[in-house]
C-alpha cells in the first residue's frame, strides 16, 4: 500500500486517568483467534488506544501535565486536502505510596464459566492478583451462581493461605445471578472504612445473567451506587460469549476499569495494570478543552467523549488516578502538514487537585513539536491503531450484512497500514500482536468468502514525508 499525496497528521491526546477501558483489543483478538468476527459495537477506538504503552513524563508536583507532539502519517488519503494530526499527552503524576486497600473479589462461578476453560483463567488471575498486594491489604471473596455467598470475609493478605484456598474452591455450577452477586459483594465491603483506606470491588464474569434481575441497566446502576458510597468497581470479562455491553456500562457507571481475560499472557498484563491502577486518585472533575486557532477546523475526535460549544471542544476526563492512561485522537483541517512548528490552538486543562482540594487550570498553546520518524514517539503508531480499529469495525459491519468482498478489501487496507508501521517499529510487541489479530480476521473472513487465506504485508517503509 503506497502512501498518498494527501497525508494524514493526527492529533493524539494521551490521557492518564481512572476508568481505563482496555477490553476491546483483547476481546477482538480472542474472538478472531476462534475463527469468528466480533460485533461492530465491540470494537471501540478509545479502548484500543488505551491498551498501548505510553512513556510520558511525570508532571509532579502538579496533579496533571500536558505535552504536545505531532507527526505526518503517510496513509491518510481520506480527504482531497491535507489533514493534520498532533499529539497532546495529559498525564497524572506518579504515586509512590499506595493507601491500604480493602478488596472484594466478586466471582462468577456459574455453569457457563466452565466453557473454554474460563474458570482456570480466573483462578490463575486471582492467585496472581493476591500475590501482588501488600500484607497490610485486605481481601474477601464473594461467589455467585443461582445465589451469592461470601466465601471469605475480608482478611489480611498476610493470611495468604486462607485466600488461596478460597480461590481454589471456585468451581462452576448453576445459573448466573449477576445482580445478586454484586449486591452481596458490595454489602460485604460496606461500612465505614478506615481513614485513608481504599475500597474496591473486582468483578470477574461472562455477564450472561439468566437468574434474578437480568436488566443490564439496573445491574450496572449498582456500580454507580457503589461509587457514591466510595467503592469503585473494576469489571473483568472472560470467555468467547461474554456480554461485553453489560461490563462496559458497569465500568462507566462505577468509574472503574474494564478488562478482558483470555490467556495466561493477558492474565499478567490485566492484573499488573489493575494493581498499578489501585494507586491514589490525584484529580477529579477533569476536563480538557481545545480551542482551535483561526482557520483550524476539527475533523474528528476519537478516544474521549466530546461536546462542542461554539469554537470550543470539551472532553470529559472525570476522575484521574496515578499510573493509568488513555489516548484520544483529534484530526484537524487547515494546518500545513509540512510546517515543522505549527500552532494548532489552545488546550485548557481544568481539574480539582485531590491532595490540595483546590480547582486548578493549566493551559498550553505552544507550537507542536513534529516527529519526523515513525519509529519515534507514539504518534504514528496511535494514528495507525485508530485507523485499524475504525477499519475493523467497518469489516465487522460489512461481514454482518453479507458484504464479504468489501470487508476483505477493507481488512487488507488495515493489514497493510499496521504492517508498515510495525516494520518501522520492530521492537513494538503490541503491533506484532495486532498483526496476529488481523491475520485471525482474515482467516475468519476466508471461511465465508471461500477465498484462500493469504498474508498481506506492506512493502514500503512508513515515512513522515509521504515517500
Amino acid at each position: 500500500m503506497r502512501p498518498t499525496p494527501s497525508m494524514l497528521l493526527t492529533l493524539t491526546l494521551a490521557l492518564t486517568g481512572c476508568g481505563a477501558m482496555a477490553a476491546s483489543r483483547g476481546r477482538t483478538a480472542y474472538v478472531a483467534a476462534h475463527g469468528q468476527l466480533p460485533l461492530p459495537e465491540e470494537i471501540r477506538v478509545d479502548e484500543y488506544l488505551a491498551d498501548y504503552d505510553e512513556s510520558l513524563p511525570d508532571p509532579a508536583p502538579y496533579a496533571l501535565g500536558m505535552t504536545l507532539q505531532g507527526a505526518r502519517a503517510a496513509w491518510g488519503g481520506e480527504s482531497s486536502e491535507p489533514l493534520f494530526v498532533a499529539q497532546v499527552a495529559v498525564r497524572a503524576r506518579d504515586s509512590h505510596v499506595r493507601p491500604p486497600l480493602s478488596l472484594m473479589l466478586v466471582v462468577d462461578r456459574s455453569g457457563s464459566m466452565q466453557e473454554q476453560d474460563k474458570m482456570t483463567f480466573v483462578r490463575a488471575g486471582l492467585h496472581q492478583l493476591v500475590g501482588q498486594l501488600d500484607p497490610s491489604d485486605r481481601v474477601g471473596i464473594t461467589a455467585f451462581d443461582d445465589r451469592a455467598d461470601v466465601l471469605l470475609p475480608l482478611v489480611s493478605v498476610g493470611e495468604g493461605d486462607a485466600i488461596h484456598r478460597a480461590i481454589d474452591q471456585l468451581v462452576p455450577r448453576g445459573g448466573t445471578n449477576l445482580s445478586e452477586g454484586l449486591r452481596v459483594g458490595y454489602e460485604a465491603i460496606e461500612g465505614p472504612a478506615s481513614v485513608g483506606t481504599m475500597r474496591r470491588v473486582v468483578l470477574l464474569t461472562d455477564a450472561m445473567a439468566n437468574v434474578g434481575d437480568t436488566d443490564m441497566y439496573r445491574i450496572a446502576h449498582q456500580a454507580r451506587q457503589g461509587d457514591a458510597a466510595g467503592v469503585r468497581l473494576s469489571a473483568v470479562g472472560v470467555g468467547l460469549q461474554y456480554q461485553d455491553a453489560v461490563l462496559v456500562e458497569m465500568a462507566r457507571q462505577g468509574y472503574g476499569n474494564h478488562y478482558f481475560l483470555d490467556s495466561p499472557e493477558r492474565i499478567h498484563r490485566v492484573f499488573s495494570a489493575e494493581v498499578e491502577g489501585l494507586l491514589e486518585d490525584v484529580a477529579d472533575q477533569a476536563y480538557l478543552t481545545f480551542s482551535p486557532a483561526p482557520g483550524v477546523e476539527v475533523v474528528r475526535v476519537e478516544g474521549l467523549d466530546v461536546e462542542t460549544s461554539g469554537e470550543h471542544w470539551r472532553m470529559e476526563l472525570g476522575r484521574m488516578g496515578a499510573g493509568q492512561h488513555r489516548v484520544a485522537l483529534i484530526t484537524l483541517r487547515g494546518v500545513d502538514p509540512l510546517e515543522h512548528g505549527p500552532t494548532v490552538g489552545r488546550f485548557t486543562l481544568d481539574y480539582v487537585d485531590m491532595r490540595a482540594g483546590e480547582p486548578t487550570r493549566q493551559t498550553e498553546a505552544e507550537p507542536v513539536r513534529v516527529v519526523e520518524d515513525a519509529a519515534e514517539g507514539t504518534v504514528a503508531r496511535n494514528s495507525a491503531v485508530a485507523w485499524m480499529a475504525r477499519d475493523l469495525r467497518d469489516v465487522a459491519e460489512l461481514a454482518r450484512s453479507g458484504q464479504y468482498d468489501d470487508a476483505e478489501r477493507r481488512l487488507d487496507r488495515a493489514r497493510a497500514v499496521i504492517s508498515a508501521v510495525a516494520a518501522a517499529r520492530p521492537n513494538d510487541t503490541q503491533l506484532a500482536e495486532d498483526l496476529e489479530t488481523l491475520d485471525g480476521f482474515a482467516r475468519a473472513l476466508a471461511s465465508h468468502t471461500g477465498h484462500p487465506y493469504r498474508v498481506v504485508r506492506a512493502r514500503v517503509r512508513v515515512s513522515m514525508e509521504g515517500g
